[in-house]
């Protein structure tokens, strides 16, 4: 009987032990997919944050940038001392 106690002793203290290690199993496995998650929206958060800044990057300098440079070759004459 003392056997029987002890083994049903034994066999409660396993099942508690499988028990807590398949949750503690199961949290990792939820955070690490919880972190792939928000790995990916801040990566696609980023990517998508560049390429509007520099599409209004682009367009701002095609509206406010410098004035553009005539075409053609344009020969401009030092102005001389004394002449």
């Amino acid at each position: 009987m003392a056997s029987d106690d002890l083994h049903s002793d034994w066999a409660a203290w396993l099942d508690t032990e499988l028990a807590e290690a398949e949750a503690a199993a199961l949290r990792a496995h939820r955070r690490e997919g919880l972190q792939r998650r928000l790995r990916q929206v801040s990566v696609w958060t980023g990517a998508v944050t560049l390429v509007a800044g520099l599409g209004f990057g682009l367009v701002y300098t095609a509206q406010h940038g410098p004035a553009p440079r005539p075409a053609g070759p344009t020969i401009s004459a030092a102005p001389t001392l004394g002449g």
